[in-house]
């Protein structure tokens, strides 16, 4: 069955619908914000370069690859304030991406965003702010092939946590997130969406810790248009995850968390125009996605040097990075990280898992309809920082993807070098 759209037809949306960052920098633990925040009155610059190799920059089957080396270089700064209890916050990044002997790829990155950590007592805290950020859609662990596109975001965000006396606590976050694509290539996957969070903890050293939370989604997709009996609309999807999770720390060396969730999707428009075998325009139904996920970790820490993870889950997320309007999840993963010394850290890991893709759909940056692909990767670190004031990381990784279209097969093996200086006070 096909859709009518603004711009022609596509097939109908199914029924029950490393590390490393996009810069190449590593992934920093993160708040409701990518922003860090910087504590008391100080301020810091860290001034870096980053260096990325990869065989297969593109994403493209086997017998198509292209390699390229992409060097980013980058200062990062942050400012904290004191008022009181209150700590006032504002971070911004300048950089640039330059791929050798493909200067049609090189593009500006920049950052900025800040806010406020409050706290009311000594019970209660939170984190309110917003920032901005633009750079390439550069991925490399991602289902995405690349093209030179600038990917602008906007996001606002507010958290608050209390806990009582008795092990009681409450809390809750709020996020909104507006996503824009500079090429018309991509244009249909420009996305906004709001979230809300409540959770409950209850916890205590002997018992453990047991949580429950949701996370409700309202996703628009404004350029990605379908026709319904009232006229175009932007397509989108209304979620609901509900999770009854536990922790606990199991002697000295065991930290355990696992959890189970449901899951509910519902596109909106839940009705949309379609052309049946016969030829005639008809009205069809989008029936919501419902079932169930899990997650899981487990850390065992045998010494001071050893450090073991393994972690695993089921979930659906809206990428707004790939052909469909949601995808369920399964991954599997371990990580492996020993202090050679005590400033240098080696690590090896590796993940596997499948994409289910629901709601799929064709674009002029990707003409096939994406239905599962299977994935795969194995990845080895050292990290040497002897002080604050520099440090300096390497990873390879290798990773493959199976897919059901086989176009979208790939095989990739990256390299990256980061390099860090910091200054600074406070």
């Amino acid at each position: 069955m096909l859709l009518v759209t603004a711009g022609g037809l596509v097939a109908a949306p199914v029924v029950a619908q490393s590390r490393l960052d996009g810069s190449g920098q590593a992934v920093r633990a993160q708040n409701i914000l990518s922003t860090p925040i910087t504590k008391g009155r100080a301020w810091r610059v860290d001034i870096g370069v980053a260096s990325l190799a990869d065989n297969n920059f593109q994403r493209q089957p086997q017998g198509r690859e292209i390699g390229a080396l992409r060097i980013t270089p980058v200062i990062d700064g942050g400012v904290g304030l004191l008022f009181g209890r209150q700590q006032l916050f504002l971070g911004g990044q300048v950089g640039r991406d330059f791929f050798i002997n493909k200067a049609q790829f090189n593009r500006s990155l920049w950052a900025l965003g800040g806010g406020v950590a409050w706290q009311v007592g000594s019970r209660c805290t939170g984190v309110v702010g917003a920032e901005t950020r633009s750079q390439l859609l550069v991925q490399v662990n991602d289902q995405i092939r690349f093209t030179p596109n600038v990917q602008k975001t906007k996001s606002a965000a507010a958290s608050a946590t209390c806990q009582t006396a008795g092990g009681l606590g409450f809390g809750g976050t709020v996020r909104h997130d507006d996503v824009s694509n500079d090429t018309i290539e991509r244009a249909a996957f420009d996305f906004r969406s709001t979230a809300y969070a409540p959770n409950i903890t209850y916890g205590n050293s002997r018992l453990g810790q047991v949580s429950i939370g949701a996370r409700i989604a309202d996703v628009v997709y404004p350029r990605r248009p379908v026709a319904t009996p009232a006229g175009i609309v932007g397509d989108g999807l209304a979620t609901l995850n509900g999770r009854l999770g536990y922790s606990r720390t199991l002697g000295t060396r065991v930290q355990v968390t696992a959890g189970v969730s449901y899951l509910r999707s519902r596109p909106k428009p839940n009705l949309v125009l379609a052309i049946d075998q016969t030829g005639q325009i008809v009205a069809i139904p989008r029936e919501p996605f419902t079932g169930t996920g899990y997650d899981f970790s487990v850390g065992y820490q045998p010494s001071s040097r050893l450090t073991v993870t393994v972690a695993g889950d089921r979930n659906f997320t809206t990428n707004q990075n790939v052909g469909a309007l949601f995808t369920v999840a399964q991954t599997l993963s371990a990580d492996i990280r020993y202090k050679i010394g005590p400033s240098l850290t080696f690590g090896i890991g590796g993940n596997r898992g499948t994409n289910d893709y629901k709601g799929s759909f064709v674009s002029p940056a990707e003409q096939q309809l994406r239905i599962r692909d299977r994935f795969e990767g194995a990845y080895a670190s050292l990290d040497y920082s002897p002080r604050k004031l520099y440090s300096v990381g390497f990873e390879i990784m290798h990773q493959r993807r199976k897919s059901n279209p086989a176009t979208l097969d790939f095989k990739s093996t990256s390299a990256a070098l980061r390099l860090r200086v910091r200054l600074g006070r406070g």
